[in-house]
């Protein structure tokens, strides 16, 4: 069994399971508005949220085929060589995702459920035949979605 606490699922490819050995649940920040006045300013809540990207780090399978689907993906949001290949819906650029937190047990516990995700990077790696140790490859992404939420698993 994968020594890890956190999988990772979307909705674009429920077949797949994205192993986990780190996941960033990304700050939100509301921003506030200095209201001047005679001694200190007064601050109160702004008007908008700034939510940082969602960010991972995930054991790469034996067939590579979980860093080939954000690859995949990747190329059909912005061609890379051919526009015959370029999604025909907007729609289908995003997927919703879900953190699995599994507890000591390895159930699911809490889950962290994005909404209008999409890839924005995706690590390369290095092939070596010098390399000693059977580490997996581990690949870092990034995401920028709508919102999230947590939830409770049941």
């Amino acid at each position: 069994m994968l020594d890890t606490h956190f999988k990772l699922t979307f909705s674009r490819i429920p077949n797949m399971t994205f192993w986990c050995t780190s996941v960033n649940i990304p700050s939100i920040t509301i921003g506030d508005i200095a209201i001047p006045n005679k001694f200190v300013p007064l601050y109160v809540p702004g008007s908008s949220i700034q939510a940082d990207n969602f960010k991972i780090t995930f054991i790469v399978d034996e067939e590579f085929s979980n860093w080939n689907e954000i690859y995949k993906w990747m190329h059909q949001i912005i061609p890379f060589e051919d526009f015959r290949d370029i999604l025909k819906n907007d729609a289908e650029y995003y997927s919703d995702a879900t953190v699995h937190c599994l507890n000591s047990a390895k159930r699911p516990n809490v889950n962290f459920i994005f909404h209008k995700l999409f890839p924005i990077s995706i690590d390369g790696f290095d092939l070596s035949t010098t390399l000693t140790d059977s580490s997996p490859i581990t690949i870092n992404a990034t995401f920028a979605y709508e919102t999230f939420s947590m939830v409770k698993a049941t």
